[in-house]
Parts: structure tokens; sequence; C-alpha cells
């Protein structure tokens, strides 16, 4: 059995990209009206776009502005 690093875990991305799993999948049931395959479809398609914004454009500025008010936790 692997052993985990806890303290490898970047926290931040799990629990954002977390939140954004719950977000748009929400948005594409309502979008949906009542088609799993059309939900799922949309989910999908939201969460790649959150995700390419969150990996390529959010998630730097937030792990800076993280460093700036809190820079004792980072070493």
């Amino acid at each position: 059995m692997l052993a985990i690093n806890w303290s490898a875990i970047d926290w931040m991305s799990l629990i954002a990209l977390s939140v954004l799993v719950l977000v748009v999948a929400n948005i594409g049931e309502r979008l949906s009206f009542g088609s799993r395959r059309l939900g799922a479809l949309i989910a999908a398609l939201l969460f790649a776009g959150g995700f390419a914004v969150w990996s390529y454009a959010l998630h730097d500025t937030l792990r800076q502005a993280m460093a700036v008010i809190a820079p004792a936790a980072q070493g």
C-alpha cells in the first residue's frame, strides 16, 4: 500500500476545483432540462473551461496573493 504525503497536496487547488465541479454540475443539471447526457455534456464543457481558466490564469495569481497575505505559511 502506498503512503500518501499529505503535506505535498496543493489544498487550495483541490478545494477550488472541487467547488468548481459542484457548481458546474448544478449548472449542467439545470440547463439540461432533465436529460442526463446533455447535463453531463454541459457540465464537462463548463468544467473544461473553468479548469483552463484556473490553470492558466487564476492559479498563479491566487498563489501570489496568498504569499503576500500569509508569507510565513509558504516556507
